[in-house]
């Protein structure tokens, strides 16, 4: 699986770190790679498409690389250089010798529903079948591995099988089918399935976890500081552009592009949802990774040795508040276009 990803990444032009010119300013290449096609990428792609990365620099490349562990090996090897996705495999690679920061997080607890089929009405009619993830060891499987745990399900005792499918959409579609009778989903598509009869269960915004955050090397980030700065920057103006309501129709838009929705009441679904959900300031939780740590380390011991406040660098976060960087996105000042 990593080897066709990778291959996907050679297949592209050049993306080493170099200036390019482009009208009055000189531009620097990023490759920013995601792992979930779904409406947590929502913040990448405005900042992305409105023009935020170009205004801070940087001529960006967006690569998606279903799952997260796939995408941190990419990033190990350099073919990525900055990473949105989650707390679950970015602790998976620290214990594996990674050194990896987590620098900012757009979500702190579980963004993806827990999806069952109309038939199934309680927990225990989840027992012995198949749940639909992106990838395993990625946060959709943490997602579903929590959710069962709030309620009361475990994955090896009750014999629920977690089957990765790589891309949400493809996931949903299983579910209609029949092919799995559970799935991890973004609201962007569970929405839709609640209203066919679909049926949700726990509480998912109550289970704390590093679901959609920035990550990066540890030496790329000390090689790189200020591109790194300015792609957090251009990040947390898209973050500003998205929540200002004003800018709801053109967001929706964006996300209808990048997920091939048809119909204005998903879109508007996606939308809506994101925004409930996210993490304004992007402060990481200390709490969401614990959680994680805390489910890992019962199948990897040494995951518990892991120093999740060293696996944390907010020095450039910090430093956008300080200097006001962050208040004026948020209230709508930083908009490209």
């Amino acid at each position: 699986m990593l080897q066709k990803y990778l291959r996907i990444l050679v297949a592209l032009p050049t993306l080493l770190v170099i200036p390019v010119t482009g009208g009055a300013q000189t531009r620097t290449k990023m490759v920013v790679g995601y792992a979930s096609m779904s409406s947590v990428a929502t913040t990448l792609w405005v900042a992305q498409e409105k023009g935020f990365f170009a205004k801070n620099g940087i001529d960006v490349q967006t690569v998606f690389i279903p799952g997260s562990p796939t995408l941190i090996a990419t990033i190990n090897t350099g073919d990525v250089h900055l990473a949105y996705t989650g707390g679950t495999a970015t602790l998976g690679a620290a214990v594996g010798g990674l050194d990896m920061k987590i620098l900012a997080a757009f979500s702190n607890h579980v963004q993806n529903d827990f999806v069952v089929r109309p038939e199934i009405k309680t927990p225990g009619d989840v027992k012995g079948k198949r749940v639909g993830v992106t990838s395993i060891g990625g946060t959709g499987w943490m997602s579903a591995l929590l959710t069962m745990e709030q309620i009361g399900l475990s994955a090896e005792r009750d014999k629920i099988l977690l089957a990765a499918f790589g891309d949400q959409r493809v996931i949903s579609q299983a579910l209609e089918t029949g092919t799995i009778q559970g799935a991890a989903l973004a609201g962007v598509f569970s929405q839709r399935l609640k209203r066919m009869g679909y049926n949700f269960l726990g509480d998912v915004e109550k289970i704390a976890l590093v679901g959609t955050a920035v990550v990066v090397k540890a030496d790329y980030l000390a090689s790189h500081q200020a591109l790194v700065r300015s792609a957090l920057r251009a990040l947390m103006e898209g973050q500003g552009y998205l929540l200002n309501p004003a800018n709801k129709a053109a967001v929706m838009e964006i996300m209808t592009k990048k997920l091939g929705i048809t119909d204005s009441v998903s879109a508007n679904d996606g939308y809506e949802d994101y925004v409930r959900r996210t993490d304004r300031k992007a402060v990481v939780s200390i709490d969401g990774l614990k959680n994680i740590q805390r489910f890992m380390k019962l199948r990897n011991p040494k995951i518990a040795d892991i120093n999740l406040d060293r696996l944390v660098d907010e020095s450039i976060l910090r430093d956008l508040e300080k200097s006001g960087v962050v208040e004026q996105t948020l209230s709508g000042k930083g908009a490209a276009r």
